[in-house]
């Protein structure tokens, strides 16, 4: 008998007045270590205790984030997680190193999506437009209830200083660090104005049913920053084939984002990969470090065409010609090389190396081509549902020019 899902039903009986559960289901855990669902004949609420990860913060600012979600979103058409009760319980209680911070809200409809990528356009169509409708809403809100914001210009700075330190490993092919510190160093690909991001995209937190998105939880990380961080979390949750649907549908549903949006979104896809040597490193697994190294060399032929670092070292090329170079008109011009980019050539020249690149790379790295690992039951369709609602996207603000506050009207 699961002891730790009887330990939540109890303390989910005691947490909101007037639920007395009569019935109880295990769910499947997700991120949340034990999940349950109760009912009381007359309604029915999820309990969650977090005992697996380490997010008490991100559950503690989820019931501020919905409310802020219903401000800004009162018709949006998908849903998100509605906090109903929150508690804290000792560490000794489901015998973990802390606290366990322990959540009752509503059911989400749909399911996760689990390790199965969106391959049909019309799911990839919608979830684009619930990121447009994410992002085209005005910041303040979420500023003025104390969640972060991202500075561009920081945001900027902060990856090139993570590329300084990925190069000093001496562990990136020389190509992709010249690659990568060209395209980060341009001016013009990070004017824009910073959004409301949901900022935690993954296989767990996106709900869906056959036809399209339902809901999107883990909305704790909700902040103030680039869109592309979600465009980008979302790519590596699509199949490739349906990555220009999407990207499609979300400059369609938001047309006055910026000119660069998509590409900075695939470029923080590449990024990922990187991130993933760097957290190896840290670790000090030194396996993980060369299973990272081997899958930026297996990148390296994917976007080069096949020759892997014969040149890497420590001393990566200098980044000494940064933001004047970037403004050049032709730079403007050029075709991002981005994840669908990458994919593209991945199945038309180097299959094995797509093939390689899945099966290395760890679930929550966004790599072009590859799959979340990380499954979810189906189980969650039987028991989260609830009707969504109708759509109305909020105004948009993304130029400097409409940067005064003024509506500038509705998109779709």
């Amino acid at each position: 008998m699961d002891t730790k899902a009887l330990k939540l039903t109890a303390i989910a009986a005691t947490m909101l007045d007037g639920f007395v559960p009569t019935s109880w289901t295990p769910l499947p855990p997700l991120d949340a270590g034990v999940r349950v669902l109760l009912g009381d004949g007359e309604q029915q609420l999820v309990a969650s205790a977090q005992i697996q990860l380490d997010r008490t913060a991100d559950i503690g600012s989820a019931a501020e984030a919905g409310r802020i979600y219903e401000a800004m979103y009162p018709h949006a058409d998908f849903v998100w997680p509605r906090l109903r009760a929150i508690t804290e319980v000792d560490a000794d209680f489901f015998d973990t190193s802390s606290p366990t911070t322990v959540t009752l809200s509503d059911p989400l409809p749909g399911a996760p999506l689990g390790d199965v990528p969106i391959a049909d356009t019309a799911r990839a169509s919608s979830l684009a437009q619930a990121l447009a409708t994410l992002h085209s809403a005005a910041p303040e809100p979420v500023s003025d209830a104390g969640f972060p914001v991202e500075d561009p210009s920081r945001s900027q700075f902060l990856i090139l200083e993570r590329l300084d330190q990925a190069a000093s490993t001496g562990r990136v092919p020389s190509s992709l660090l010249q690659h990568w510190e060209e395209e980060f160093e341009k001016v013009a690909l990070w004017h824009f104005l910073a959004t409301p991001i949901h900022g935690s995209l993954d296989e767990t937190s996106v709900y869906t049913d056959q036809e399209r998105v339902l809901a999107l939880a883990e909305i704790g990380r909700l902040r103030v920053a680039d869109p592309a961080i979600d465009l980008a979390a979302a790519s590596a949750l699509i199949d490739p084939a349906a990555l220009p649907t999407f990207y499609e549908e979300y400059r369609n549903s938001r047309p006055r984002a910026d000119e660069y949006v998509i590409a900075r979104a695939e470029l923080l896809a590449e990024f990922a990969v990187l991130d993933w040597l760097l957290e190896a490193v840290d670790s000090g697994d030194g396996t993980a470090v060369d299973d990272a190294a081997e899958l930026l060399n297996s990148f390296n032929d994917v976007l080069f065409g096949g020759s892997a670092d014969e040149n890497a070292s420590a001393e990566a090329p200098a980044a000494d010609s940064a933001a004047g170079s970037a403004d050049d008109e032709s730079s403007r011009d050029e075709a991002p090389r981005g994840a669908a980019a990458a994919t593209a050539a991945a199945a038309t020249d180097a299959p094995d190396v797509e093939a390689a690149i899945t099966e290395t790379a760890p679930a929550d790295v966004f790599i072009p081509g590859a799959q979340p690992s990380e499954t979810a039951s189906d189980d969650d369709a039987e028991f989260d549902s609830e009707p969504g609602s109708q759509v109305r996207t909020e105004p948009t603000r993304e130029s400097d020019e409409t940067d005064n506050g003024e509506e500038t009207g509705w998109i779709r």
